[in-house]
């Protein structure tokens, strides 16, 4: 490479970084979660709410929302931190193409507009 391009910054590094203390966040409060339908669990029991459906219908609706709330957030940050690394390599061609085009001499431009038309609308 040369001295022409522009140097490469920090953000990548930045948003992997944060990307990691989501995640990790996202699991901690999810375990929470579950610490917490187990303490709804043995509340319950000790209130003295013996029947298995009856608990089980209080502790499904809460670990059904808790999952449906997890679930839903790592999907999403999944899906972010794909569409993150497709932007930045399509950044990444965007500027060697650029860069390449500012580099090339007028038969070469000429040569590319013949052989691919379709490019150069």
């Amino acid at each position: 490479m040369t001295d022409d391009q522009p140097p490469q910054s920090d953000k990548a590094s930045t948003d992997r970084t944060l990307e990691k203390l989501r995640i990790n966040r996202a699991f901690q409060l999810s375990i929470i979660g579950l610490a917490l339908a187990a303490v709804l669990v043995v509340a319950l029991l000790i209130a003295g709410w013996k029947t298995g459906s009856d608990v089980s219908a209080v502790v499904g609706l809460f670990t059904s929302v808790l999952g449906t709330l997890v679930g839903a957030f790592f999907g999403l940050q999944v899906g972010a931190a794909d569409k993150a690394k497709v932007e930045e390599r399509a950044d990444n061609a965007q500027q060697k193409t650029e860069f390449l085009l500012g580099e090339a001499n007028q038969d070469t431009m000429t040569k590319a507009r013949n052989l691919y038309p379709d490019l150069f609308k």
